[in-house]
């Protein structure tokens, strides 16, 4: 048995891991072993991330101590430049200097050439050079030490920096070492428990693998064991046809014989022996007896006679002893068929104990298979590659979507035993569009309105699959939905939306309706558990694939795509139950916009059920091909409709009183929508109602708004109203208008 010690001491402190540990080994539950195995495979996940984390945090301390380091070199290197200046003006004082004594030199030169009459002048010119002199020389010393005192300031001022910035980068290092240390120390650590682990977990393989050999050389033994046996009984049995075939060539001899006999007898031909034999001795004595012969001609014609006779009873005597020996082999055949009958009932008594040593064998190859596999990764769907699943179930098609729908409404009433159901046509007529229109349904109204027992009824009426599924308050993700995958029993815990998302792809049911029911699906956000599937939905039917894992585990499910994809079918609907109080959540625009919304109001109104329409299943080809026909029939018509009111008064208001516009998913709905309830022996008018009913006149859109006006309210009211008076006399936007009067008597009751 595989124990998890191992990782559990290398995520827990010390105590800790003791207890854990401890519990382990007392031999929990598989269920508390997992999700104590878990909750310790995220706190070693945790803790390498946490490393990981501060390796980055060095590494970008490093990176700053380099840049740094490139600044003080920059700076050095100007401090250089500094210096290379100085150096040059030092140089050029130099210069000065040399210049000045060649002047002095040149002065002396002067005075040894000018013996007379230059004397005072050239004294006098002598004594202002030699002030100049010393002037330029006092100037130089100045210069000298203020260069000096420059240059000592620059160089210290710049060595105070680079000694701060060295004793900083210095403890900055020393820190970082120090980091780096225990980062390595723990790394160690890390990766000396995860090897433990990843030991155990061989030794864990290793073991099964070992296992799974042995079982298979079992069944191999039995199996070779069998075949032989088998074979024994065909070498048997081919014997037995041999003696068969040797006893057949046998009794065709005996039927040419007894033809040659012409049906006569052994005993009958042993009478008419002894009647000859008897005749030859009267002859005999009649010859002995007789005094005197009449004649010679007499006596020789008897002679013949007796001759003849004796020729007769030898050759009677020989077919007498072919027809005993005939008759003995007759007998030996008797007596091997009597025993050929008693080995054969012998052989069916043997060939019932194989077929039930067969059947046992089979059974324990069954259960080999089964447990091998039990291995797989998703049990329940490969259990749906086998039969009943693989066999298609007969459909009926559609006659016309009309009476489809006005036959459905007393199907639903039946549906359930003892709880008649009484909707309205005109909301099956919508709810029949919403199938053409989304894959998604949101069923509103309060408790007691029938919308779960509708998703169930008409599942049951078309023949087809629901699938029950509560939504709780605490999912956050697609895991809560469909289910997620355990890596240490490397099984994928299937739930009952996935499995009923893989049982409408089989072939029993790729042709007829399918349900998921979320029941209270705004108990949580269905923008955070269904998020996948909206993203989906909004796909072409192709690329509806939703990935369940990152890797493809071994014996995966046929339908699969790499083993863990799992595709979104057309056949498939998600219809959603909301409730409205303070322990539910508000459905975000994300899901409204993508979703068929249907608010059921209390069917209270009764209607006489014709019993005696019959149950049938309906083919899910058919039904879609009634969508594209009807949206082929009414496509010219829909599209003028939709043109007229994007370009009326009513999008104009909508626009800049409200700021909402025309989207393209609101035109493609709307293309799906309207022909589908025209067909089902609705209107467009209604239609165009209900869609702009829960799509814009929603609250949070037009109404249920406080940065709106009664007066805006009146302008959208009537520039819908002359809409739908445009291409609609009798039929007016009910809902709409409704939704309307109701945020109206709010302002009122809120001034």
């Amino acid at each position: 048995m595989f124990s998890n010690a191992g990782v559990v001491q290398a995520v827990l402190p010390q105590a800790s891991a003791e207890i854990l540990v401890a519990q382990l080994d007392a031999d929990l539950p598989p269920d508390e072993r997992a999700k104590v195995e878990q909750e310790a495979r995220e706190r070693l996940q945790a803790e390498v991330a946490k490393l990981h984390a501060e390796k980055k945090e060095l590494e970008a301390l490093r990176e700053s101590l380099e840049k740094e380091a490139q600044a003080l070199k920059g700076r050095q290197e100007v401090l250089e430049a500094e210096n290379a200046m100085a150096q040059s003006l030092a140089s050029r004082q130099a210069e000065k200097e040399a210049r000045l004594l060649e002047r002095e030199r040149e002065v002396e030169v002067r005075e040894l050439n000018a013996r007379s009459g230059f004397c005072k002048q050239n004294e006098e010119a002598l004594k202002t050079l030699r002030v100049e002199i010393e002037a330029l020389e006092l100037r130089k010393l100045e210069i000298g030490r203020d260069l000096e005192k420059d240059r000592r300031e620059a160089h210290e001022r710049v060595q105070a920096e680079v000694d701060a910035q060295i004793s900083d980068a210095k403890s900055r290092a020393m820190a970082l070492d120090a980091r780096q240390v225990e980062l390595d120390r723990k790394a160690a650590e890390l990766e000396s428990k995860e090897g433990a682990f990843l030991l155990q977990r061989r030794s864990i393989e290793a073991l099964r693998r070992e296992m799974q050999e042995q079982i298979k050389s079992e069944f191999d033994e039995e199996v070779k064991r069998r075949e032989e046996e088998v074979q024994s009984l065909h070498r048997r049995i081919g014997r037995l046809n041999e003696a068969v075939r040797v006893e057949r060539d046998r009794l065709a001899e005996y039927a040419e014989l007894a033809e040659n006999l012409q049906g006569r007898d052994p005993a009958s031909l042993r009478v008419e022996l002894e009647d000859l034999r008897r005749e030859s001795r009267e002859l005999k004595g009649r010859l002995s007896n007789q005094e005197t012969a009449d004649s010679i001609g007499e006596l020789d014609r008897l002679q013949e006679e007796l001759d003849t006779t004796h020729e007769q009873i030898r050759d009677l005597r020989q077919e007498l002893e072919e027809r005993k020996v005939a008759a003995h082999q007759h007998q030996l055949v008797v007596l091997e068929r009597e025993q050929w009958s008693q080995e054969k009932r012998a052989l069916e008594r043997h060939k019932q104990l194989m077929e039930g040593h067969l059947r046992d064998l089979e059974s324990r190859i069954t259960s080999l298979v089964e447990s091998q596999q039990a291995d797989v990764a998703f049990p329940e769907l490969v259990k749906m590659d086998r039969e009943p699943y693989q066999t298609p179930r007969p459909v009926d098609s559609i006659e016309s979507l009309k009476t489809f729908t006005e036959e459905l409404q007393h199907r639903i009433a039946v549906a359930e035993p003892n709880n008649e159901l009484y909707f309205r046509l005109a909301d099956l007529q919508l709810f029949i569009g919403g199938l053409a229109m989304s894959q998604l349904h949101v069923f509103q109204g309060i408790s007691g309105t029938g919308k779960t027992s509708l998703a169930k009824a008409f599942a049951k009426a078309v023949g087809g699959e629901c699938q029950d599924i509560a939504v709780q308050a605490g999912w956050r993700d697609r895991s809560d939905l469909l289910g997620h995958y355990n890596a240490f029993e490397k099984r994928f815990s299937e739930k009952e939306c996935l499995q009923a998302i893989y049982r409408a792809l089989t072939p029993s049911a790729s042709d007829r309706f399918n349900i998921v029911l979320l029941d209270e699906m705004n108990l949580s956000r269905p923008e955070q558990y269904f998020a996948d599937f909206l993203s989906a939905l909004e796909k072409s039917p192709g690329d509806r694939w939703i990935r369940l894992m990152e890797s493809s585990p071994a014996n995966a499910p046929r339908l699969l795509r790499d083993g863990r994809e799992v595709q979104l079918p057309q056949n498939l609907w998600f219809i959603g139950t909301a409730n409205q109080d303070e322990t539910t959540n508000e459905l975000a625009d994300k899901t409204h916009d993508r979703a068929f919304v249907l608010e059921l109001p209390r069917h209270e109104e009764r209607f006489s059920i014709d019993r005696r329409i019959p149950q049938r299943t309906y083919s899910f080809a058919a039904l879609n091909q009634a969508f594209k026909d009807a949206r082929n029939k009414h496509q010219k018509e829909v599209a003028e409709m939709l043109g007229f009111v994007s370009n009326s008064e009513f999008s104009s208001v909508l626009d800049k009183e409200f700021g909402i516009g025309w989207g393209n998913r609101f035109e493609r709905q709307a293309k799906c929508f309207l022909p589908v309830v025209k067909e089902c022996g609705g209107t467009f008018a209604g239609a165009l109602d209900h869609l702009l009913s829960t799509r814009i006149f929603r609250a949070g859109k037009v109404v249920g708004r406080y940065d709106i006006s009664r007066d805006q309210l009146d302008k959208v009211k009537e520039a819908l109203l002359s809409v739908f008076q445009e291409f609609s006399i009798s039929d007016l936007p009910v809902r709409c208008v409704s939704a309307l009067e109701r945020d109206r008597k709010r302002m009122e009751r809120g001034a």
